[in-house]
């Protein structure tokens, strides 16, 4: 009854951020900037662990490896990054065109790694959002060449708890601004950082 729990708590999650997804129109492509090439090369590492798993018949690593990015990775770090830039707010109509089109891209493909293990949920969701036609007669997503970003996924995870935590102290909400610096490795995400945390600059 547990593991049936577990399993509706993320099915929850992934209805939430399909729904949320859907506000944005559906585009061919756009401009990536750092944040959208670090989730696609964890979406890249993702693919290889999903089919690593499938080839062998064991389904129970993709479904661990699929929960785990889209709740702790995609949800969590990168849609929060992501957000204000895909509303435009105080970017360009080129930036967020870049993240409307990695939202959709990351969403479509975790629905497609999905679908073997949770065919309803994913076929309705497909339907919906992206073709008319089921998403079961669709290939498995297979690895593109991207350039490896995941290392600095750990810092990105660390840093965002770190803002978190210190207004929770301060009894702030998340949209209240805090002065935090940006740790040097994570300069390149500094524009959607500064966004997501309304942070204080100088």
């Amino acid at each position: 009854e547990q593991k049936i729990e577990s399993t509706k708590k993320f099915l929850s999650k992934l209805w939430n951020v399909s729904r949320f997804l859907s506000s944005f129109p559906i585009i061919e492509s756009g401009k990536l900037n750092d944040s959208d090439k670090w989730i696609l090369s964890e979406l890249n590492k993702l693919i290889s662990v999903c089919d690593e798993g499938y080839s062998k018949y064991n389904f129970f690593i993709p479904a661990t490896a699929l929960r785990e990015f889209t709740w702790n990775i995609f949800a969590a770090q990168y849609i929060e990054m992501a957000k204000a830039r895909a509303y435009g707010i105080g970017f360009s109509d080129e930036e967020r065109d870049g993240a409307i089109f990695t939202l959709h891209k990351v969403l479509s493909t975790v629905l497609k790694l999905l679908a073997p293990i949770t065919p309803f949920i994913t076929e309705y969701l497909w339907q919906t959002l992206y073709s008319e036609d089921s998403i079961h007669k669709e290939s498995l997503p297979k690895k593109e060449n991207v350039d490896d970003m995941t290392s600095i996924t750990q810092s990105i995870i660390e840093f965002n708890s770190k803002v978190w935590n210190e207004k929770k102290q301060n009894n702030l909400s998340l949209r209240d601004s805090i002065k935090v610096e940006i740790p040097e490795e994570l300069s390149q995400f500094r524009k959607d950082l500064i966004a997501m945390h309304n942070l204080e600059t100088d």
